[in-house]
């Protein structure tokens, strides 16, 4: 009986031993983090893009490493040598936005290690809603996004694009990315995208768009998207528009066509076909773009749409008569 006991009783000390090393080993882990060092490179990375990040704080939390208060923004005159180390010394004292640019604002960001595919799983809270996934693969790339019951009106997303939104928008992303000479080649991508948003409206804005070749601002009229309903499958990086249409009180929008996509995204070929179907008030509202829509071709088999066709690259794009048609 006594040899028994004492079997139990060592059993018991092993099995406390391990418990206390392990939990000892993650505290001593968290305590001793270099976060300052993450944060620092974090911050490097967004600003060799053009961003301003500032991270509220950085510490361990339920989903993972957890960063709060986070800000994005894009510098209206690029990120100089000393805002880039101001950035990166995590002043107290920050430029306003005519420096650091109206920022995106982020409740959290968190990351931590996943198994399936083994790789790093993240997850933010941030627009009333949520962006989850995870990004890893021993061979090939494997990309999952998220998106979850996001508000377009939410954290200060009109002063971070300057277009002025409403609406919930969700959608995911499943991509995988074979390796070229070691990167991974968005070129070659298979994998799936949709998109489904409900309500979305444009109240106005500016945005910056391409006309003659010259970056040209244009103040943005309202528009009601409405619903809209996406699906892109993508097979060895063309990707072939399944769903596209978009419906409300101002407008019907039909999409077809394909995207061939480039080793960057803003270098991807678009070849789509769309059906428009507008208001006469909107018509209206939209002055000059207005008036660009009724010189468009009617359709021939629905006279109550007009057709056109997008080209070009997504950061040259064309947009006018599909091929073979003239304006009106």
């Amino acid at each position: 009986m006594a040899t028994t006991e004492n079997r139990i009783a060592r059993w018991k000390l092993v099995l406390g031993y391990g418990v206390f090393s392990l939990v000892a080993f993650v505290l001593c882990l968290f305590l001793t983090f270099p976060y300052d060092t993450l944060r620092q490179r974090a911050v490097e990375a967004a600003a060799d893009a053009g961003y301003a990040l500032r991270i509220g704080s950085l510490r361990p939390g339920l989903r993972g490493l957890t960063a709060t208060q986070v800000r994005l923004s894009k510098a209206p005159n690029g990120i100089t040598p000393e805002l880039h180390e101001l950035l990166a010394s995590n002043a107290s004292m920050m430029p306003g936005p005519e420096e650091l640019g109206e920022p995106l604002n982020i409740d959290s960001v968190a990351v931590r290690p996943a198994l399936l595919p083994l790789g790093v799983a993240f997850h933010a809270s941030l627009l009333g809603g949520s962006i989850s996934g995870n990004v890893g693969g021993l061979g090939d790339v494997k990309v999952a996004v998220s998106l979850s019951n996001l508000d377009a009106s939410s954290g200060n997303l009109k002063g971070f694009s300057g277009v002025d939104m409403a609406g919930k928008l969700n959608g995911s992303l499943d991509l995988t990315l074979p390796k070229t000479r070691g990167q991974a080649d968005l070129s070659q991508a298979n994998g799936q995208l949709t998109l489904d948003s409900r309500g979305l409206i444009i109240q106005g804005g500016n945005v910056t768009v391409p006309m003659y070749g010259q970056p040209t601002p244009m103040d943005l009229p309202k528009i009601a998207l409405g619903d809209i309903d996406a699906r892109v499958k993508i097979e060895k990086g063309l990707g072939t528009i399944e769903t596209m249409q978009a419906k409300s009180e101002d407008l019907e929008v039909q999409g077809t066509g394909t995207v061939k996509l480039g080793q960057r995204l803003d270098v991807s070929q678009p070849d789509m076909d769309f059906k428009l179907n507008a208001e006469p008030e909107f018509v209206k509202r939209l002055g000059i773009l207005g008036a660009g829509l009724t010189i468009l071709p009617t359709d021939k088999a629905d006279p109550k749409f007009r057709v056109a066709h997008l080209s070009g690259f997504f950061n040259r794009p064309t947009f006018g008569p599909p091929r073979g048609q003239q304006m009106r």
